[in-house]
């Protein structure tokens, strides 16, 4: 039995794991990662590789920063304030959500875009007596619609430009992507706010962040901490080099505490841990998938099925729905990098424009929706919410349809073959 096959059998029972729940999840998660190792699909050192990573510091520091809001008041008035444009209405919530979320995101991380907003998302729904699960999640999404809107609005684009660089071809510039970004918000927040949030439930939990002790108003803290999260959320929106996401955040949840804002064991209480091990836990997962020849196998698989006269519809459903199934286990970057060198030397063998199918695999590869595992904002949104691996199936299939469409629809009008 090879090696693929046993990633694949693994996959499978980390699945039907995650979808019943008999053990907690992050049992799983590590599980799984603890069986690539030693099967040897992965080196032992990468089982835990996921937990050293800028992706996790920010996370901690983002964490601190989150629950000074709550610890200091903040967070109440913001909430109270935003309750007289939403009024208490959960699907106003959700979509106010996911508008901010899809424009924050076009232009800065969606992690730090993510990690910013759900205080006060979480807050507006304390405040309007709503439980945050589905707005939490709609934040999820609307940071990943927004990704699709500028070349610097999720880092797979640049990666893809960068491909396409390596291959000789002109790369997108900042807007290319923005039409097919453009009709995946308007369609996709239209989905959410009226569709896709019916079709999973509200879980109750509330998040570690929200849950820290609310101690009288001190005005001189409070301000402290709007100012700490503001500066932090221009970081994050300019990215200057000499300061990346995960230090600037480290910095803020400093000066929260050296301010007495928060105490040191606040600080440490207000850091969701089973997030973090959750987050954490994605690397190996990802990174056994790419080393085991699935994708490598998946490759193969499209230039059969296509054949050596596809017309242009069969070479868009075909690429798409390959990269998007297989960005569900294995993470965006890869997965674009592996189909971009296939995609384009199909274009070339039927003799048609490479900049189509060169889209359709920077879109697909960045369609991470539809499992907790196929980025690590969503096993972040796992932590958040409790949601389990059905209701992000139930909400992220038809996601990942409305894209296809999008594709479908645009790309004769905008990269036509």
């Amino acid at each position: 039995m090879n090696q693929m096959v046993i990633a694949l059998i693994i996959l499978a029972i980390t699945i039907i794991l995650f979808i019943w729940e008999p053990i907690p999840i992050i049992v799983t998660a590590i599980g799984s990662s603890i069986l690539y190792a030693y099967i040897g699909i992965i080196d032992k050192k990468d089982i835990f590789s996921g937990y050293n990573s800028n992706t996790i510091i920010l996370l901690a520091g983002m964490m601190v920063i989150g629950a000074s809001l709550f610890h200091t008041g903040i967070t109440d008035m913001i909430g109270n304030f935003m309750i007289k444009f939403t009024g208490k209405s959960e699907r106003k919530i959700i979509l106010i959500t996911l508008v901010i979320s899809c424009l924050l995101s076009s232009i800065s991380s969606n992690i730090g875009v993510m990690t910013a907003m759900a205080p006060l998302v979480t807050a507006m729904c304390l405040s309007a007596g709503v439980g945050p699960s589905r707005t939490l999640l709609s934040l999820l999404f609307g940071a990943q619609f927004g990704g699709f809107l500028t070349l610097v609005g999720v880092g797979s684009n640049a990666s893809a430009a960068n491909a396409m660089a390596d291959l000789g071809l002109t790369p997108f510039g900042f807007f290319s992507i923005t039409p097919f970004g453009i009709g995946i918000c308007v369609l996709g927040t239209i989905y959410f706010t009226y569709i896709g949030a019916r079709l999973i439930p509200d879980t109750k939990y509330i998040p570690e962040f929200a849950k820290t002790e609310k101690k009288e108003f001190n005005k001189s803290k409070a301000i402290i901490a709007s100012i700490t999260m503001l500066a932090v959320l221009v970081v994050i929106a300019i990215s200057p080099k000499s300061i990346p996401m995960h230090i600037a955040a480290v910095v803020g949840a400093l000066v929260i505490i050296g301010t007495k804002c928060m105490s040191i064991q606040e600080a440490i209480k207000a850091i969701d841990w089973n997030c973090m091990m959750l987050v954490g836990s994605l690397t190996a997962i990802s990174t056994g998938m790419k080393n085991s020849g699935v994708g490598d196998a998946t490759a193969q698989l499209i230039l059969k099925i296509l054949g050596e006269n596809p017309s242009t519809f069969m070479i868009t459903t075909v690429i798409f729905f390959a990269a998007a199934l297989l960005t569900q286990v294995m993470s965006n970057i890869p997965t674009i990098l592996l189909f971009m060198p296939i995609g384009i030397s199909i274009a070339e063998s039927i003799n048609v424009s490479p900049y189509p199918i060169a889209m359709i695999i920077t879109l697909a590869g960045a369609a991470s929706y539809a499992t907790p595992f196929a980025a690590p904002q969503n096993m972040m949104t796992v932590g958040w919410t409790q949601y389990k691996f059905l209701d992000f199936m139930k909400i992220g299939i038809p996601m990942l349809l409305i894209t296809y469409l999008v594709l479908v629809i645009l790309i004769p009008f905008v990269l036509p073959y």
